[in-house]
């Protein structure tokens, strides 16, 4: 009879919790997507290892977005709340093993915690961590962390299935190529990639073990608010062959792309209609167009699925023509973002590292909206080099390009990046204490960047490019404009642009002269009792200034 073994998957929190707790006005709410790299290590070590092997799985962003939404909530009430949930999760499932999946650098000040909780219940459990940010930064988890054992390097389904079928752990921690442990680093040892060549080896992921109702606000195009949906997520392929300065990707995935096959594609699409309601395809490939002539037959094989899809992780430009476009739109595509990052060809080549001129931008947005799709654009400011002009570049390109919606962050060093590298070795990072990183906050101050400026100017491009430039009110597309305003309101009610424009939209349709009238009042009451939403006003022209009035 094969030993048992308990596998608890923990996922710690990736937005910043401070922003919510002070209410500062620029926070950005996550797009909460299902824990796909999760699910397939469940799959992977449920079908594959000798062991009997039970789950669960501990999404800790769940309740946290929950106890967010209660007014005079305090930090400390809501980190004991992650310790309780832990707690309580433990006395529910008794693990053997307990592994803490991390993507982003936010995540660092809740890993320590998560583990000690851990490990005052269960002394003797073995606690791991993997994903993207351990991957990355194993020998800083490794000494931040004490209660972490062990850390995976890159994808972890063989690394995990190896240590469950081991009957000597420690051992296999040692040997193993893909852990790292705080004795191995005091010999040298540097861990490795342990990678499944072929994604069909994967087996089709049980979202059984997980809340589907959790994860259904992902999606990007905002004309199918309050509709019934279900969203869910595949990843077709893994590894990106490009070196974009801010990315991390080759530290967990490396850069030969390997790929489920077309017909596998088309068979878990299927599954994930017929036996769990999909309605919304997220495609969250990191580079879908790698090869363009299998990602255009993955399109075909699902024009006749009847779904929408979305591509909200970004796509590649230059991949967009005509053809790629019509297929999108018979295949149910309604919403694609680009990944662009700068509107400066210097920035392009010389700073990011990608394969991508501006002049390809428009067409490929043009093409994309002769065929009904949407179009979203990232951009990317304050690497180290940049300066105001190119910034003005990246906003100019915006607003000429016609996008249906901007997304506009600040460069971060996330560990595993050469953007990392570039500002560790130059001391460009004014907080180095991996624990106080944020997501969304610049930390680089550099030639050109200043940090409290940057932020600065990426709300100004915001503000210039969704609202005051909007490219659907300048078409008089005014139904999409209103479902976007709309979601802005809804998720920020004192958003002084969102209401003026949605009032303007309104009132512009014909249609609803009386929600214009509703915004328009909330717009004149946020301003006329908010000094910074009233300066934005004046500066923009949407009120006169006191000198003209």
């Amino acid at each position: 009879m094969p030993k048992q073994v308990n596998v608890l998957f923990v996922i710690p929190p990736y937005f910043n919790l401070d922003d919510f707790i002070s209410k500062d006005r620029t926070n950005v709410l996550p797009a909460f997507t299902m824990p796909y790299g999760v699910l397939s290590l469940d799959a992977y070590i449920k079908a594959r290892c000798e062991a009997s092997v039970e789950t669960a799985i501990l999404d800790l962003n769940v309740p946290l977005a929950q106890i967010l939404g209660q007014p005079g909530v305090s930090q400390d009430q809501v980190l004991a709340m992650l310790n309780n949930e832990v707690a309580k999760a433990l006395t529910c499932f008794q693990a053997d093993i307990v592994g803490v999946s991390a993507l982003f650098n936010s995540s660092f000040r809740y890993i320590e915690d998560i583990a000690t909780v851990v490990k005052q219940a269960l002394p003797n459990v073995l606690v791991t961590a993997g994903g993207g940010l351990p991957s990355a930064a194993f020998d800083r988890m490794l000494g931040y962390c004490p209660s972490i054992d062990a850390v995976c390097k890159g994808e972890g389904e063989i690394p995990l299935a190896d240590l469950i079928d081991t009957d000597d752990r420690s051992a296999l921690l040692e040997s193993h190529q893909s852990w790292i442990t705080r004795s191995g680093l005091a010999v040298g040892k540097q861990p490795g990639h342990t990678f499944v060549q072929n994604l069909d080896d994967i087996p089709p992921l049980d979202y059984r073990t997980i809340d589907l109702n959790h994860y259904n606000s992902r999606s990007i195009d905002k004309r199918y608010i309050g509709m019934k949906k279900r969203e869910m997520a595949i990843h077709t392929s893994r590894g990106c062959p490009f070196l974009c300065v801010f990315c991390s990707n080759p530290s967990l995935h490396g850069r030969a792309v390997r790929t489920m096959s077309v017909d596998r594609v088309e068979a878990e699409v299927k599954r994930m209609r017929d036996e769990f309601g999909l309605t919304v395809l997220m495609i969250e490939d990191d580079h879908f167009f790698h090869d363009k002539e299998r990602a255009k037959d993955v399109l075909r094989r699902l024009i006749d699925l009847d779904i929408r899809i979305e591509f909200p992780n970004g796509v590649a430009v230059y991949a967009i023509d005509d053809e790629v476009a019509e297929l999108f739109a018979k295949a149910g595509v309604s919403t694609v973002a680009l990944a662009v990052e700068s509107g400066s060809d210097y920035v392009l080549d010389h700073l990011i590292k990608k394969p991508l001129k501006k002049k390809l931008i428009k067409p490929a947005v043009e093409a994309l909206r002769r065929h009904g799709v949407q179009s979203h654009v990232f951009i990317v400011i304050g690497l180290p080099g940049e300066m105001d002009e190119h910034r003005q570049e990246t906003l100019e390109m915006m607003i000429d390009s016609g996008f249906d919606w901007a997304h506009i962050y600040c460069a971060i060093p996330i560990f595993g990046s050469r953007l990392y590298d570039i500002c560790a070795d130059n001391g460009y990072i004014e907080n180095s204490n991996p624990l106080d990183f944020i997501n969304t906050k610049s930390v680089i101050r550099a030639p050109g960047v200043d940090p409290d400026a940057i932020a600065d100017i990426a709300y100004h491009m915001n503000l210039v490019a969704n609202f005051v430039e909007n490219h659907n009110m300048k078409i008089e597309n005014y139904s999409t404009a209103i479902k976007y305003f709309k979601n802005v309101c809804e998720k920020y009610p004192d958003h002084a642009f969102g209401q003026y424009f949605l009032g303007m939209a309104c009132k512009l349709s014909g249609m609803d002269l009386a929600s214009a009238d509703k915004c328009m009042k909330k717009f004149n009451e946020i301003v006329a009792s908010d000094e910074w939403w009233r300066s934005k006003a004046v500066k923009y022209g949407l009120l006169k200034s006191p000198v003209e009035g």
